[in-house]
């Protein structure tokens, strides 16, 4: 009878164990539009997510894409659980890092990269950010958004307190945004991101005004973080794991592969870009992807001073799991 007891144990906790150690077999991944996430497209078409979780010792992982637009959506699709993981704006994830914390707990995995923002417009006289009235609107993906911290740091450079343009901000897909600055009516200025503003560039109507790297005195922010809720990351570390591996390996493969890489970004976003076009994109220095975030504790900063954020992180550690904790950040 003992024996029988023994080996019945024996068999619950090995049930027990295998429970505790399923993973999912299938990842939910959220993204918005633009260069930026290319990486994420990248590791999901090469399969590069797959391979990593394989190397694991998990029997493989299937992906797939959802696209949305601006982080609150990105947040409320990673809550509810419609996706695993989701890409954020850098505002966004700290955002929703501060308002989780001890709860869903939600924090980086990975960042994605940094890329130039330009605040283009439609207007000959605006030429600076001083020359947008009240009567102006100004396009950007949401006003959580990168962008719009961007544009609330330079209203407190220019006129001492950051909401100068917070009447003036309409939130716009990048698409939409670029299809009404060409229009000429809805917006005159919109705050721009590869490829859409090498796009409007050229374009003889459009008009730099102004850049992020004028705004941060010289440095250029990470732009988009990919993030979930804890519980996730803690039942499925392997996952969590092989993503920040495979976005790791799909930035490298971007660098050494760029004509396959600009075929992948034009069928994932139904661009009507030139595959040239997008290679020359992706070899001006405008996006540079790094799984580490840079500028994370300066945003941070900036958003408790002006009350977006009841804390900021002491250092950028705190607002990510430890995948990405042997990268170079700040």
């Amino acid at each position: 009878m003992r024996k029988i007891f023994s080996a019945m144990a024996v068999v619950i906790v090995g049930l027990s164990t295998a429970s505790a150690r399923a993973e999912v077999k299938e990842l939910k991944l959220g993204l918005q539009f633009g260069l930026i996430y290319l990486p994420a497209t990248v590791a999901v078409e090469e399969k590069f997510i797959d391979k990593r979780a394989k190397e694991q010792g998990l029997p493989g992982l299937d992906v797939t894409i959802q696209r949305f637009s601006g982080s609150t959506a990105m947040n409320d699709a990673v809550i509810s659980g419609n996706v695993d993981l989701g890409a954020y704006g850098l505002p966004g994830l700290l955002i929703v890092w501060d308002k989780t914390r001890g709860r869903q707990d939600v924090r980086g995995v990975a960042a994605l990269g940094r890329n130039a923002f330009i605040v283009v417009s439609n207007k000959p006289s605006i030429k600076t950010l001083k020359d947008f009235t009240d009567d102006d609107r100004i396009s950007l993906p949401a006003t959580n958004s990168p962008q719009a911290i961007l544009l609330k740091m330079a209203s407190d450079k220019l006129y001492g307190q950051p909401n100068h343009f917070d009447k003036m901000m309409v939130a716009l897909p990048h698409p939409d945004s670029v299809t009404a600055l060409l229009g000429g009516r809805e917006i005159s200025g919109y705050v721009s991101t590869p490829p859409f503003q090498q796009f409007l560039l050229r374009d003889s109507r459009i008009h730099a005004v102004a850049t992020a790297k004028e705004i941060l005195d010289g440095e250029e922010a990470t732009g988009v973080i990919v993030g979930g809720a804890r519980k996730f990351v803690d039942d499925n570390p392997k996952v969590a794991k092989a993503v920040f591996m495979a976005l790791d390996d799909a930035m490298k493969f971007i660098r050494e592969n760029k004509p396959k890489s600009a075929d992948i970004y034009i069928e994932s976003e139904k661009s009507k870009l030139s595959k040239d076009d997008v290679v020359a994109m992706m070899s001006d220095g405008s996006t540079e992807y790094d799984v580490a975030p840079h500028g994370l504790k300066r945003f941070a900063d900036f958003m408790k001073k002006i009350g977006m954020l009841g804390q900021s992180p002491n250092d950028w550690k705190d607002a990510f799991f430890p995948t990405a904790y042997d990268r170079s950040g700040s």
